[in-house]
């Protein structure tokens, strides 16, 4: 567990206004994840878009998921990422190398990553071990392992946990049982963060109140509503 790279002194403090690119692995369960981490900003007020970026549909082959928080409504994409989840070791490299200068860099600690980038922050985080600990059930920890990225960067962050909490409700409604698995593995890498990691990062968030009368919608689900209200 280690932070390094920009030093605390060169950072100052960016608040509801980042770019979050998570790279995984197709069929982790991470879609439920990185939409628990948009439906919490969300809920918290903040404007927000995510989008998924997914070459195969084929279970294995690495997807990446962009999440852009902006103060102001600027929520269409943006190339460069602030803050770079590497969950998939596949891509890790890749990943890493495309970040931007002084970007945060979260990964699995055992990757070593820490000497490829200098110029980023970085948090190294024992991902597979903090797994073995939260989640006894062998047949699970594959799917639930990104569920502790969402806990590490709701404390990184300072994003608020009963909105996190009820993201995970909606996301995974009417599956309780799968709830009682992923809430305590996120709770527990919030508090593993809060105990091992200094921050050394400028992001944040507060609440808002930019999303009244708002809701979260796909694409093809807005274009459909748009055409039947049209009359078509």
């Amino acid at each position: 567990m280690s932070t390094t790279g920009v030093s605390e002194a060169e950072t100052g403090t960016i608040v509801n206004d980042f770019v979050l690119h998570v790279a995984t692995a197709n069929g982790s369960g991470s879609q439920t994840s990185n939409m628990v981490l948009l439906r919490a900003l969300f809920g918290m007020g903040i404007p927000v878009s995510g989008k998924n970026l997914f070459p195969s549909n084929i279970q294995g082959l690495p997807t990446w998921f962009t999440i852009r928080a902006n103060k102001d409504g600027y929520i269409a994409r943006k190339q460069d990422a602030d803050i770079v989840v590497c969950m998939n070791p596949e891509t890790s490299d890749e990943d890493v190398e495309a970040a931007r200068e002084g970007a945060v860099l979260i990964y699995e600690e055992s990757l070593n990553l820490s000497d490829k980038r200098p110029d980023c922050i970085h948090y190294a985080v024992p991902f597979k071990k903090l797994i073995a600990e939260c989640c006894p059930d062998l047949r699970l920890r594959k799917l639930v392992i990104n569920m502790l990225y969402v806990g590490v960067c709701a404390q990184l962050f300072s994003m608020d946990m009963d909105e996190i909490k009820k993201a995970l409700g909606v996301q995974l409604a009417g599956k309780q049982k799968a709830i009682d698995i992923n809430q305590p593995a996120l709770e527990f890498a919030y508090n593993w963060a809060a105990e091992n990691l200094k921050k050394v990062d400028p992001f944040s968030v507060e609440k808002m109140n930019a999303n009244e009368g708002k809701i979260i919608i796909e694409g093809n689900a807005a274009t459909a509503l748009g055409l039947m209200f049209g009359g078509v």
